[in-house]
Parts: C-alpha cells; sequence; structure tokens
C-alpha cells in the first residue's frame, strides 16, 4: 500500500507506530547512543542561551530572500508578524526539547510529525514546503550550534567541546533523516530573485519575545470579558468557533464541561478548532496534530499547549475572558536590496571579501562540486568542501590556526596545502588558487 492510499489518520498512525524503532535504527547506523545524548543533555544550557538568536538570525534569513519570504505574507503582500512570530516560537520548542536530550518513542513520534506535515502528504497541499528549505534548516541550525558550543567552551574545556559537537552532528544525521524521509520528489523549481535587506534587531526583539512568551514570562494586565451568545447553541458534545477582535477561537461542550481554545494550530496555525473531537481529543484537519481537550496540550509534545480561555456559561450566556497581554512594538522592516546600496553581481566562484572575515569560512558551488574558502589571517584558501574520509561539510567546520577541523570526525588538513594532518582521513584535499580584485575574491581551480 502506497501513501496516496492512505488516509490522514492512517498516515499519522503509521507513523507513530514506526518512529520510535526508526530513530533508533538511523541512531545506532550513525553511532549516536546514550553517551552521545548524555552530551546533548550536558550542553542544554549552552545551547538555550543562542535559541533566541538562532532563531531570529534563521528567519532573518528567511525574509530576506524572495522564495522564503512569501510564506510569511499576507494575501496583500505584507508581512504576517503574528504568523511570523508562532513559527519562531515552534522551531524555538523543537530545539528546547531537542538539547533536553531526551530521545525516546514520543520524541521520535514528535519530529515524525514534524517532518510529515511539511510534505505533501499533510492535508493541505498549500502548505507545502520543500524538502531543501527543511534540510537548509536544519544544517543552519547545526552551524549555529556548532559556534555556539565552540564559543563557550573551546578556551575553557576542549574535551567538553568535542563531545558536544560531535553529539550534535551525529544527531541532525538522525533528524534530517526522520525530517526528510517521508518527501518523495520535488515540486517547485527554485529560483533566484534579488535579496532584500532586513533589520536583524526587531527580528531579535520578536524571537525574544516569542521565546518568553513559550516559557510564560510575558504575564496578562488584565481580562475582558466577553459574551459570545447562548449556551443552547452548543449542544453536549458540539462546538462552535467565534471570531472576537483579531481572534478566532473555539468553544467546546464537553461532558458538561466548556473549553475555549485558540483555534491556530501550533504548527503551521491550522484551523485546529473546526477538525474532528473524539474521546477528548482535538484532531487539526490540516496535518493531523492532536490535542487533549480539556488542557490544550499537543499528545506528541504535552510541554506546548493550544492557548486557554477561561470561559463559563451565565445565566445562559456564554461569557469569555480575554487576556490583555503586554507586547512589545515591533516592527519588521523588509527593504529592496538594491534601494540606498551598490549591489554587486558574483558569479559562482566568487565572494565578497569584506563579508569573509579572519577564521570565518565561506562555501562556494563550483561547476566541479562545492569548495570551502578559508580567511586566514587575512590571506584567502581553499579546497574542496567534502572531506577525503566520509564527505563531510568542512565549511560547517571550525579554522584552527591553518588547519581546518571536519565537523563529522575530526579530521584535520592543512588549508594551504590541502594535506591531511591527522585521521581518519589520509587523502589530501585538492586545492585551489584564490585571487583578489578589489572588493572581489574569485576561485580559480
Amino acid at each position: 500500500m502506497n501513501d496516496t492510499s492512505l488516509s490522514m489518520s492512517d498516515k499519522i498512525q503509521r507513523g507513530a507506530e514506526d518512529s520510535g524503532r526508526y530513530f533508533r535504527y538511523m541512531a545506532d547506523f550513525v553511532g549516536f547512543g546514550p553517551a552521545e545524548a548524555a552530551a546533548i543533555h550536558e550542553s542544554r544550557f549552552i545551547i538555550e542561551k543562542y535559541i533566541p538568536e538562532i532563531v531570529s538570525r534563521f528567519y532573518q534569513q528567511l525574509l530576506t530572500y524572495p522564495p522564503t519570504r512569501k510564506f510569511f505574507l499576507r494575501p496583500d503582500g505584507s508581512l504576517d508578524q503574528d504568523y511570523l512570530q508562532m513559527r519562531m516560537g515552534h522551531l524555538a520548542n523543537f530545539w528546547r526539547r531537542t538539547a533536553s536530550g531526551v530521545f525516546d518513542d514520543e520524541y521520535a513520534r514528535y519530529v515524525d510529525y514534524v517532518g510529515r506535515a511539511h510534505t505533501m502528504h499533510g492535508a493541505d497541499p498549500n502548505i507545502y514546503i520543500p524538502e531543501r528549505y527543511v534540510i537548509g534548516q536544519v544544517g543552519y541550525i547545526q552551524h549555529a550550534i556548532s559556534q555556539a558550543i565552540s564559543r563557550e567552551l573551546h578556551e575553557i574545556d576542549p574535551d567538553w567541546e568535542v563531545r558536544a559537537q560531535r553529539a550534535w552532528s551525529l544527531l541532525m544525521m538522525v533528524i534530517l533523516e526522520m525530517l526528510s524521509r517521508a518527501y518523495g520528489h520535488e515540486r517547485e523549481p527554485e529560483t533566484y530573485p534579488a535579496r532584500a535587506v532586513v533589520d536583524h534587531e526587531p527580528v531579535l526583539q520578536l524571537a525574544v519575545e516569542a521565546y518568553e512568551m513559550a516559557l510564560g514570562m510575558r504575564t496578562s494586565l488584565e481580562r475582558v470579558e466577553v459574551e459570545l451568545g447562548p449556551a443552547s447553541e452548543i449542544p453536549e458534545g458540539g462546538s462552535k468557533i467565534f471570531e472576537v477582535d483579531d481572534l478566532s477561537i473555539g468553544i467546546f461542550h464537553y461532558q458538561g464541561n466548556w473549553y475555549a481554545l485558540k483555534n491556530s494550530c501550533l504548527h503551521r496555525g491550522g484551523p485546529v478548532c473546526s477538525g474532528t473531537l473524539v474521546d477528548g481529543v482535538l484532531t487539526c484537519p490540516w496535518h493531523g496534530y492532536q490535542y487533549n481537550i480539556t488542557d490544550g496540550k499537543l499528545l506528541s509534545d504535552p510541554s506546548a499547549a493550544l492557548e486557554r480561555y477561561p470561559v463559563e456559561v451565565v445565566a445562559g450566556i456564554i461569557h469569555l475572558k480575554l487576556p490583555m497581554v503586554k507586547r512589545d512594538q515591533i516592527q519588521v522592516t523588509i527593504e529592496d536590496g538594491e534601494a540606498g546600496e551598490e549591489t554587486t553581481e558574483l558569479k559562482e566562484n566568487e565572494f565578497l571579501v569584506d563579508e569573509l572575515l579572519p577564521g570565518q569560512i565561506a562555501m562556494l558551488e563550483l561547476a566541479d562540486g562545492p569548495v570551502a574558502v578559508y580567511n586566514v589571517a587575512g590571506q584567502f584558501y581553499a579546497t574542496a568542501d567534502e572531506c577525503t574520509h566520509a564527505l563531510g561539510p568542512l565549511s560547517e567546520g571550525r579554522l584552527d590556526g591553518e588547519e581546518i577541523i571536519c565537523p563529522w570526525h575530526f579530521s584535520r588538513f592543512n588549508v594551504k596545502s590541502g594535506a591531511a594532518t591527522r585521521g581518519p582521513a589520509t587523502v589530501a584535499l585538492k586545492t585551489y588558487n584564490v585571487v583578489i580584485e578589489g572588493k572581489i575574491g574569485r576561485v580559480e581551480g
């Protein structure tokens, strides 16, 4: 039986049944075991410290480029900041939970849900996110986590740094496999419109606010009571959706009690309250995310929950109390990258010298494969990007003087000569000439 013959509930159930087994299989395949899980747990406070910054930088990148910015625009073309912040909270929660170091069947089902919900296997084909963007997100986060670990541990505890880097690298392989296994083929061709300019500061503020709200650090100032209508309109076991100001709220009459939940699924803002309610479990019609009706908790991740509101029936009328939450006045701006600044058209083998600082690495896609470019104390060198041991991405590694350390198995290479200086790699890297002409650097074979 193939995926197209399965109902949405069948797909979700199938994922719930085999996701734990598949996670353990892939973990065993890459060598991720209890010691690596413990290393993730040990590094959790370091990672959590950087989550707002990582999330803000990631979404700033998505907003900068039109192909990814389109997912956060309203029909009129304006930026939907509320939806943007909801996605920030979801991403922050994903990596905060991952950093806890608990990789049981429940965690595997959670990752499986996230992976499937982005594909054409979801209930709403309009929500499809290309596989390359999902893979790119994991790669982006992996690089950011690697930088955070090195920044915090390299000087004070190099051995801890090595353990943490190795554990996160292996875990990312498993997560990538979990997220991507549901994809079949890409349906959307890539385009290359001009990039935009996004001010990082308000994006960071929005990410910090989303992070603090998810942790309950933003408190309500007061509650406003609203009368919704006669309780007789919602019989036992029934529900009704009300639009109150800018909020869509689902009111449920279940087993003699009343519940009010925000009508926005935690995954992609789907109309969760219009879904089915069976045995106290509410299922979102878009991607099948399931919630407990009594407390709004996500079944696959009880640490996350739909926003709830106090509701009661007084003299036959439904009364709802809405919180007035203190919010910062944040405005994210997106400007045309060509406005007010000179833009430079770069060829595939070129880079901007000023954007590659000493100690940094860039990756270029050349005709014969990816190439890593290094700035070593102001001098530029280039080698093949793939480690000669297991094809690890050297551009995601760390420069140590004239040596690049592979992020996967920690082989070392001299970036000037390409020679392998420490195993497990034994074969030298191909090197390239780097020519600097003004503000542009060019890699030549």
